[in-house]
């Protein structure tokens, strides 16, 4: 006997329903996807209810949040966040200036909900930070001249910082979300005419510097050599002084031991000729006058021929 060959199809119900099941399986793995969500290292999520109109208090992550598929998720960094602009500003003298600025700060997790409900689109930083930081800016900047503002660049920058963080902490729309600020005054621009005239001014200022310092080097040695030549002169004359002194003590000794012949000036002559003989030629130790008064000198070293 033949086998027969059975034809089974499944009934149109029996096709719904499985189609059915698909669908809801299908569905409950994207309801899944879309309740539960993951929560980083720093961030923060908002849960809002379109339905009730409600939003959550902050949960803070790292953590899942399990939330109903008609509910957002208003995922928030509010670890370290910063603004940087280049903001233009005037200085007392009305010379316009570039000054480039660095603000950096933390959210408080527990004002998160404030903030977000005042900034829905969480755009708090274009909305109040830029324009705190431009207005601040401008009002410190006109109390400085140019100058001024490139001498005491500290006081200028710790003015600005204090100002920021006061407007900060007082605007209401942020609900005092912003903590551990910190600011960074990074340059002040200046147009590149003014800023030629300073460097030509700087090296005017250190080339007088550097003339000033010859100036007073110079004087500085010529004192000190006219000092020189004074001691020096005071030092010859003195010397002449002692020597003269010493002269006439010798002259009156000569005298005194050969009595008063009525030859003292003759005597006096004799006494400076030698002296002076001596100092011409040193080495000569014997002196013999002649008959016609031509002295006639003789070495201690010389040998008869």
């Amino acid at each position: 006997m033949e086998p027969r060959e059975i034809n089974w199809k499944p009934s149109r119900k029996i096709q719904g329903l499985t189609f059915a099941l698909i669908l809801i399986l299908v569905v409950s793995i994207m309801f899944g996807f879309t309740m539960v969500i993951s929560v980083g290292v720093g961030h923060a999520v908002l849960l809002v209810d379109p339905l009730t109109k409600s939003t959550s208090d902050p949960i803070v992550g790292p953590t899942y949040v399990v939330k109903a598929p008609w509910v957002t998720a208003v995922d928030v960094y509010y670890a370290t966040e910063s603004f940087e602009d280049t903001i233009g500003c005037f200085s007392s003298d009305q010379l316009e200036m570039q000054i480039q600025i660095l603000l950096r700060w933390s959210l408080d997790p527990g004002k998160l909900r404030a903030l977000y409900q005042n900034y829905p689109r969480l755009n708090y930083k274009e909305a109040a930070i830029e324009s705190i930081m431009a207005e601040t800016i401008r009002l410190v900047t006109k109390n400085f001249t140019a100058l001024q503002t490139i001498e005491f660049r500290d006081v200028v920058r710790n003015q600005i910082e204090t100002a920021v963080r006061q407007e900060v902490q007082v605007e209401s729309s942020l609900a005092g979300a912003l903590t551990s600020f910190e600011f960074d005054l990074r340059n002040i621009g200046y147009p590149t005419k003014y800023t030629a005239a300073i460097e030509d001014k700087l090296v005017a200022e250190q080339q007088k510097i550097q003339a000033d310092f010859e100036k007073q080097r110079i004087l500085i040695l010529a004192d000190a050599t006219a000092q020189e030549v004074i001691i020096k002169a005071a030092g010859e004359a003195e010397a002449k002084v002692i020597e003269a002194n010493a002269t006439k003590e010798a002259i009156a000794l000569v005298l005194e031991s050969t009595g008063q012949s009525g030859n003292e000036t003759r005597i006096a002559e004799l006494y400076l000729w030698v002296q002076a003989l001596q100092r011409i030629a040193p080495d000569i130790d014997i002196l013999i006058v002649g008959a016609d008064g031509t002295p006639v000198l003789i070495p201690t070293n010389s040998t008869t021929p």
